[in-house]
């Protein structure tokens, strides 16, 4: 675990002498530590600096500086009293400091900058991708203190012994786990993401639970998250577990590939196969009374190959040893022939057509869905970048709901101002239907060009059908004008196709028996991975009393005191399994099978508090949580004055971990129109608390979070 001391922002201004340094010098203490001030006084660029001093900027959506405000970066504003107002500065250099301590009582002083003045090539800062490391309090740091400098967005810097991620997750006492990515190669389970599950910031971190967690190829990154804070047994052989998942689910694709083969072999010979399991079995019987079904040409039925290899060798000897008639002693049973095909032709036909019209109607379906995509497709990467947009300028600005020229709060609601009502979505909200609907219309483009595929291979058998009968009339008509006296061809075609037929027989049969061994190979491996499935250490019982335990803390000490309503304390559970596996849900009963999603099934402060439940219950239960929490605007969505006052007061009383809650000091919570029902008021919240309990730092009433340094 570890905790912060201090924080410091130094900047150098282009426009002071080197002495006048500005900034802020904040103290921060074990238990509760409230960093408090009115919206737009520079909370926010405090937060940030803790979150860039760590190297955890990118859980505020971007790498390096470019995640910061330009007050950090570019230009900040100091009140000058001669003109009663707010003042731009250039910033020369900026830097900020972060003091440490783990559990040991061991002290380090991070450096970091945020601007050297210093540019490469490509005019990126060069030194903001490094950190240098003090060995001491800041207050000590002089020219004969120890330090060494680490790097920061460089390959292996969760591992290598000049990472920064690695020295930092070591100063902690954390030992990172190894998991497997989606490439099935192991990589550490990330710092950043173990980060996500405690830094909580405004713009994202309250609509989910480790809401701004990064992805870096970890499947279930989330969950492995929580199974690594709470030392679940899981997460020993969650690797295992993962690899064998994998393993199956390729075992499944294959199977179903070759399935598919099985499918278009009898689809390119007018038969079915018979008796075949769908799905991967590990059974080797399964097999025995699979077989491929012809059609038989003589009675229009469907019979096994070596049924119809009988009959067509029978047929085809005996026209091998009887003489070839002449037309004219042929011609009766010519004419009962040609009757015959026009009558398979018309029929046969039909089917054709009928066949033909629904594989069109599939190929227009085809190029609409298509289009239907190409459109979504372009809205996607519209939205997004609006929504990138919108960020970058809050990162920059600072500023999302004030006029950029008079500074007055404005709403982005102009519906509402006129007192309408329309339920309507955000630009995240949008994005994830669009998304749904853009997976969605994926997977249906994808199985259409899969029954198309097939299609056009069955129509190649009635290509071939329609021209093999077109050929047989042809040469009957034309033996019916044939001299008597000449030999008839109607029996010699026959042979030939029957000696075809008995060819295609011996292809089709091996090309089967060919598959059905693949698919018996696939069982054995399947079969082997099972077993290796149940040889998995079960540890299930041991995480589940950790997981009861985090149950009745969660609910118990932390939800409902901080006056969750929406749901009964019998409907709340930590899910043991999947879905929403190790998180907070809403059921029926305990033994509900499926479980619901506890944020729609919550009202929008209701899931705020929620998540503070669950982040204080990871912090106090968690056996290799890092010891901190940071909760940036917990008063979201008409949280009520009492909910905010429930949850200082539990904090305060967490004493061995430190807490940091960035808050208004004033500000209305709940309305009824233009009538104010509740309001935060920051002296309210602490009136239960004595001085000891809490550690509070008040921007100030004039200007912003930086000032003149004291020399």
């Amino acid at each position: 675990m570890f905790k912060i001391n201090r924080l410091r922002l130094e900047i150098q201004s282009t426009e002071f002498p080197e002495d006048n340094k500005y900034g802020f010098d904040i103290p921060f203490k074990s238990g509760l530590n409230i960093i408090a001030g009115h919206n737009s006084k520079g909370k926010s660029t405090i937060g940030s600096s803790i979150y860039y001093a760590l190297g955890m900027e990118e859980l505020l959506g971007a790498k390096n500086e470019i995640a910061l405000g330009k007050a950090l970066k570019t230009e900040f504003d100091i009140f000058d009293s001669r003109i009663n107002s707010l003042k731009s500065f250039r910033i020369l250099y900026s830097k900020v400091f972060v003091e440490i301590e783990n559990e040991k009582g061991n002290i380090v002083t991070i450096r970091r900058y945020i601007n050297s003045n210093q540019k490469d090539q490509n005019q990126n800062d060069k030194n903001t991708k490094k950190v240098l490391v003090y060995l001491s309090k800041f207050e000590d740091i002089n020219k004969d203190v120890e330090s060494y400098p680490l790097f920061l967005r460089n390959d292996n810097n969760n591992s290598d012994q000049y990472g920064f991620y690695h020295w930092l997750a070591d100063f902690i006492g954390i030992q990172i786990p190894q998991v497997l990515n989606n490439k099935m190669e192991y990589s550490p389970l990330y710092l950043q993401t173990i980060f996500a599950s405690f830094l909580i910031e405004q713009t994202k971190g309250w609509t989910d639970f480790l809401a701004t967690i990064p992805y870096f190829g970890i499947p279930k990154n989330r969950e492995k998250v929580i199974e690594f804070i709470l030392d679940l047994n899981e997460l020993a052989v969650s690797s295992k577990r993962d690899k064998i998942e994998k393993e199956e689910n390729l075992i499944k694709t294959n199977w179903g590939k070759t399935i598919s083969k099985l499918e278009i072999l009898a689809n390119e010979y007018g038969g079915t196969i018979k008796y075949l399991p769908e799905t991967a079995t590990a059974e080797q019987d399964a097999f025995k009374l699979t077989t491929i079904l012809l059609n038989d040409e003589n009675d229009n039925t469907e019979k096994s190959i070596k049924s119809l290899r009988q009959t067509y060798s029978e047929t085809l000897n005996h026209l091998r040893n009887t003489p070839i008639k002449k037309v004219g002693e042929n011609k009766d049973f010519i004419r009962q022939k040609l009757e015959n095909l026009y009558e398979e032709q018309s029929s046969f036909m039909i089917k054709f057509e009928e066949f033909d019209l629904q594989l069109n109607l599939q190929k227009n379906q085809l190029e609409n869905i298509s289009k239907h995509y190409q459109n979504i497709t372009k809205e996607l990467s519209s939205q997004k970048g609006i929504q990138n947009i919108i960020e970058e300028s809050i990162l920059i600005s600072n500023v999302y709901d004030k006029c950029p020229t008079c500074t007055q709060t404005v709403s982005d609601d102009l519906l509402l101002a006129e007192g309408i009502t329309i339920e309507k979505l955000s630009l995240s909200q949008n994005i994830a239907y669009l998304s749904g609907q853009h997976k969605i219309i994926k997977r249906s483009i994808e199985t259409l060009k899969n029954v198309i595929d097939e299609k056009k291979i069955i129509r190649k058998y009635y290509i071939k059908k329609q021209r093999e009968l077109e050929e047989e009339i042809k040469l009957i008509l034309q033996e019916l004008i044939t001299d008597d006296r000449d030999y008839s061809d109607v029996d010699t075609l026959h042979r030939v196709r029957l000696e075809k037929k008995l060819s295609d027989f011996t292809t089709i049969d091996e090309m089967f028996n060919s598959y059905i061994t693949i698919l018996k190979l696939i069982s054995v491996e399947y079969s082997v991975l099972l077993q290796e499935k149940l040889l998995l250490e079960d540890s299930s019982v041991e995480d589940n009393l950790k997981l009861t335990s985090l149950e009745k803390v969660f609910k118990t000490d932390f939800l409902f005191p901080f006056k969750y309503s929406s749901n009964k304390n019998y409907n709340v559970y930590i899910q043991k399994n999947h879905p929403f596996k190790y998180f907070p849900v809403f059921k029926y009963n305990e033994f509900d099978e499926l479980p619901q999603s506890i944020k729609t099934n919550s009202s929008a402060s209701d899931f705020v508090r929620t998540i503070w439940a669950y982040s204080l219950s990871l912090l106090t239960r968690g056996k290799n949580h890092p010891g901190i929490l940071i909760l940036d605007e917990p008063g979201q969505h008409s949280v009520s004055s009492e909910s905010l006052q429930a949850l200082f007061e539990k904090c305060s009383a967490i004493k061995n971990r430190q807490t940091i809650i960035f808050t208004s000091i004033q500000k209305v919570l709940i309305k009824d129109g233009d009538k104010e029902i509740d309001a935060l008021d920051l002296d309210s919240l602490l009136v239960n608390l004595v001085n000891d309990d809490y550690n509070l730092y008040k921007l100030p009433e004039i200007g912003k979070s930086i000032q003149l340094l004291p020399s």
